[in-house]
């Protein structure tokens, strides 16, 4: 052990640079549009994939001078700024000589309603982990720790955990002392025995400039369904790179594919520099471009996210090729899983351009770029390094022509040439080909469409179950799975997966006999017998865990995982020598390992210089790990210096997940001890119920009830037996309140509503009654309206409860009963966007559309679940108002009105796209233009109508309908009756209710005598 004592010392002892990069922490005051009022009222009833997660519903019009921590990082040739207070991400990246921002940084903290969990600012570089879309501490505090390293570089490590699948993630910002690049380098970890959902995107953004052209090698993109479309031209000959030439439809995202290449990037030709991205092609194979609409549909976001730095693009690393989600569209793209135990590492490079008139090959030291002029070609270098390089031209292989060139960091190198196919630069690992096609990938983008129909029915559940399992849909995976299962009860895979489900669940019995019977069919099975152990373990069985862990470790796919857990069953037994073995073989086939490694240092605690070691190793890995900071706290006994690293905004989950752990491995003391600590802290009453779960101790329980109310939100499987003994010691409602949310979260709610049900109106939290009016009525057990107005009862000063009531009411077509409540409401809360939206919308479906257009002159909409719909009430109300007077004879009025609802008021919060669906106003013009006899404008509005609508209907849409009404008024039934029978397919399911009721007003309405 000495010897290893020593290397490891000797490893973090390295030579100090000649040169030291600056890191500072600062406190800013900023420009801030605040968000707030979070939503107590449990997000299961929305979205059961972000539990225990609350949204914020709260934005600002208005800004305010706000405090927020910045970091800064610095050498001679770049700054690179932090923002741990949201969510670590970088803020952005200047060049020191010129000032220019590689990465751009909004100058306010502009929140708005736009991630999972609502407030989101942009710019900068957003680190994205979890299950899709905005990482949920975006806009949170996270953990951090900035660092002086030895060779001279600094870094400032950032991190969190994704509650919902407990995967937790580092970033360390590095920026070495000597070079204009600067690094993020990522760990991202599975603690658990399932596999979790596996997402993450690096996403950077640059200012949006008509000069902008972007360098990412591919030869076609992914739209988000996995569907392939042709790089870098469209079909219609596009060059898609150049930002100018994206002047149609909507908003974009191009996901490249098609080359092996390790960068991407992009280049101001007008203002001469540019930016980058580099990391090997194994490691982050995604790279995608993200373009707002360059109409004001896109546009009007740079007023609601920016003040004075104007529209930006997002260029996004990602570890797989698309941000999937999956449609109607078949291809190869799946879900990606997070094998179970497992720990990744990468490392990425961010730099920018400087001078080289483009980007047309990048590495980790350098950037090239190669065009073509009317004399010849002119060759544009950067190194990011200091260092002799020698610039090689070959104009066929055979001849070749080299000049060795001294580069420093950004200075640019630049030569004229009359003709090359090929220039290499071999010290900075650059290359530039004028025939790409060697890095051409030969991997399809496209499945035969024979593939998924050609499997049996049981194959096709069996697929689609997993990548729901894979998306969280857990309820949905096991109703395919049940059904593989019923048309071949020894189906291994349904059995095998609904095993799995069973253990994230908590279902251990029917998980260990379906595995049984997958074990049956082949007693090696690695996969079976991996999760055998883990349902084994779940359940205390530690001798048929060790037993099928020791079988699942003979394959390489689980044999890290399995020795990990055949080390934690041997330090529960107390035979740390096995464990220790077992530890070791863990990291011996993963050195990246953390989780053994934390194994290594509880068990080597006692021992000054292996305990030593096991926690240098620690904190190389993971500075900011917890249990590295753990096992300090109980090796020092400094609690305030683990508190410090609680910075994040749960710190209550890491001290819970260390104790479950801690446990979990026979080691009670400890966790006791790290709950006791942290108990007056806390903010989450299940601290207090595991401290009495593990105590034994009763008196717990009735603290917990004073603890934030008595309100947690728990989510683990571990925790079901904690709140069953909770529920044995209180009649207190809380106990079975919480409980039913551990199961709902676990996907059980069918086990929830009993327990609710069973509380009538005993509980005095108004988020209770919202949360079991939701699930009465997605289990379609009993009316939710009761519910709702006992939520009110409850807290009345609660915006959110009300709208919940009104929100039923008019999914239920009860629109007086809505506009009563709402009219009472907005006493409380008159500049309320959403309540006016909502008061709108009820006018309209109560025919009074004048009261709509009042409510619609004067709201000013931020982005929210009711303010996408804002420019559609403005529409409908005009159109609708249009319809009456059309029926009064008051065609000048009702022109009038058809007009205004062509207009896109901006102060709506939305812009006009470039296409836009105007049937209903046109319509209304052809009806307006027949009445008044003005025949030609008729024909004009009635064309408009037919070209619009054309014939292959791939979606349900009411307006279609109109076309038919403009064929029979021009005579031609037949034709009229075969297209309004195929517009009309699919309508009933179609969420299209105001839209239908407008079509059905004008095809019916007629003037007056």
């Amino acid at each position: 052990m000495k010897s290893i004592f020593a290397a490891l010392l000797f490893a973090f002892a390295l030579p100090i640079a000649a040169q030291q990069a600056r890191i500072t922490e600062e406190i800013r005051s900023l420009k801030t549009y605040p968000f707030g009022d979070p939503n107590d009222i449990p997000i299961l009833v929305k979205d059961t994939r972000l539990y225990p997660y609350h949204t914020f519903e709260g934005y600002s019009h208005e800004s305010e001078m706000q405090n927020w921590k910045v970091v800064k990082l610095e050498n001679e040739f770049i700054e690179v700024y932090v923002l741990p207070e949201a969510g670590g991400k970088v803020w952005g990246a200047i060049e020191k000589a010129t000032g220019q921002e590689f990465i751009y940084r909004n100058e306010v903290m502009k929140f708005r309603n736009i991630a999972l969990r609502g407030p989101w600012t942009s710019g900068g570089i957003e680190f994205n982990f979890g299950v899709i879309g905005h990482t949920p501490s975006t806009a949170s505090a996270v953990n951090y720790k900035l660092i002086e390293n030895e060779d001279g570089s600094v870094s400032c490590w950032v991190g969190s955990t994704d509650l919902p699948s407990h995967a937790t993630w580092r970033v360390e910002i590095r920026l070495p002392a000597e070079t204009s690049y600067f690094e993020t380098n990522v760990t991202f970890s599975n603690p658990t025995s399932l596999e979790q959902p596996y997402y993450n995107w690096m996403t950077a953004a640059a200012f949006a400039q008509d000069d902008l052209v972007v360098s990412i090698p591919g030869t076609q993109y992914l739209k988000h369904s996995g569907e392939s479309k042709s790089w870098p031209y469209d079909d219609t000959g596009r060059f898609l790179p150049a930002y100018a030439n994206n002047n149609y439809e909507g908003h974009k995202s191009f996901h490249v594919v098609g080359e092996y290449d390790d960068f991407f990037g992009g280049y101001y030709k007008v203002d001469d520099y540019g930016f980058g991205h580099w990391a090997p092609f194994e490691d982050q194979p995604g790279q995608k471009l993200w373009l707002w609409a360059s109409s004001r549909e896109g546009e009007v976001w740079d007023d609601l996210l920016t003040d004075t730095d104007g529209q930006y693009v997002e260029y996004q690393a990602g570890r797989m090729l698309v941000q999937y989600s999956p449609g109607a569209h078949q291809n190869p793209i799946t879900k990606a899983a997070f094998p179970p135990l497992a720990t990744d590492r990468w490392s990425e490079r961010w730099f920018p351009v400087m001078g080289t008139g483009g980007l047309s090959d990048a590495s980790d030291e350098g950037a090239l770029h190669v065009s073509r002029t009317k004399t010849g070609m002119q060759i544009g270098l950067n190194s990011f390094v200091s260092k002799n390089v020698t610039v090689q031209i070959f104009s066929n292989e055979s001849d070749m022509q080299e000049e060795s060139v001294s580069m420093t960091p950004l200075v640019l190198w630049e030569s004229n040439i009359l003709d090359a196919n090929r220039i290499v630069i071999p010290e900075l690992d650059l290359e530039w080909r004028a025939d790409r096609s060697h890095l051409a990938l030969d991997r399809p983008f496209e499945l035969n469409p024979e593939a998924r129909p050609s499997l049996r029915q049981i194959e096709r559940d069996v697929f689609e179950g997993r990548e729901l399992m894979k998306a969280r849909y857990y309820r949905d995976a096991r109703g395919l799975f049940e059904s593989a299962l019923e048309a071949e009860k020894w189906n291994r895979d349904a059995l095998v997966e609904l095993a799995k489900l069973d253990l994230r669940q908590g279902l251990f019995a029917s998980g260990i006999e379906r595995i049984n019977r997958a074990r049956q069919l082949d007693a090696h099975d690695a996969e079976a017998n991996f999760v055998a152990g883990s349902l084994y373990q779940a359940t205390d069985a530690d001798l048929d865990a060790r037993d099928a862990f020791s079988w699942a470790a003979r394959s390489m796919e689980f044999r890290s995982a399995a020795y990990t857990r055949l080390a934690e069953l041997a330090m529960k037994a107390d035979r740390f020598d096995e464990a220790e073995l077992f530890a070791e073989r863990a990291l011996s086939y993963d050195t990246q390992s953390s989780h053994a490694t934390s194994l290594l240092a509880i068990m080597h605690r006692g021992s000054e210089g292996s305990g030593l070691v096991d926690r240098m190793r620690l904190n190389s890995q993971d500075p900011l790990g917890h249990y590295l900071h753990a096992e300090r706290f109980f090796v020092d006994h400094d609690w305030s210096a683990f508190k410090a690293i609680l910075r994040n905004e749960f710190p209550d989950q890491i001290v819970l997940d260390l104790a479950i752990r801690y446990a979990r491995i026979g080691r009670s003391s400890e966790a006791v001890s790290l709950l006791e600590n942290h108990l007056a802290d806390a903010t989450d009453p299940m601290v207090a119920l595991w401290l009495g779960y593990l105590t034994e101790d009763a008196k717990y329980v009735e603290q917990a009830t004073t603890i934030n109310n008595g309100i947690g939100k728990p989510y683990r499987v571990e925790s079901l037996p904690v709140l069953e003994w909770a529920r044995s010691h209180s009649s207190h409602w809380l106990m079975p309140y919480m409980q039913g949310l551990n199961l709902w979260a676990l996907a059980r709610q069918d086990e929830t509503l009993p327990l609710w049900v069973d509380l009538a109106n005993t509980p005095d939290h108004a988020a209770f009654y919202v949360a079991r009016a939701n699930l009465a009525s997605q289990l379609n057990q009993t009316d939710p309206k009761p519910d709702l107005l006992q939520s009110v009862a409850q807290d009345d000063a609660n915006r959110l409860t009300h709208v919940e009531l009104v929100r039923h009411f008019q999914s239920a077509g009860m629109w007086q009963q809505a506009m009563d409540w709402i009219k009472k409401i907005t006493q409380h809360w008159p500049d309320d966007f959403n309540l006016q939206l909502l008061q709108a919308k009820a006018h309209l479906f109560l025919l009074q559309p004048n009261e709509a257009i009042s409510i619609m002159e004067t709201t000013r909409v931020l982005p929210s679940e009711n303010g996408r719909e804002s420019h559609h009430l403005f529409e409908s109300a005009h159109l609708m108002r249009a319809i009456q007077l059309f029926a009064k004879n008051d065609f000048k009025s009702a022109r009038q009105h058809v007009s205004r609802s062509r207009e896109w008021p901006e102060r709506l919060g939305q812009g006009k796209p470039y296409d836009v669906d105007v049937r209903m106003a046109d319509y209304l013009d052809y009806r307006i233009a027949l009445a008044e006899g003005h025949n030609s404008d008729a024909e004009e509005a009635a064309e408009l109508i037919l070209i619009s609508t054309g014939t292959d209907f791939t979606s349900p849409n009411p307006l279609n309908l109109l076309a038919a009404d403009v064929m029979r008024r021009n005579g031609f039934r037949k034709e009229a009756d075969d297209l309004r029978t195929r517009a009309k397919y699919g309508l009933e399911n179609a969420n299209v209710g105001l839209t239908k009721m407008l079509v059905d007003q004008a095809t019916r309405m007629e003037a007056s005598n």
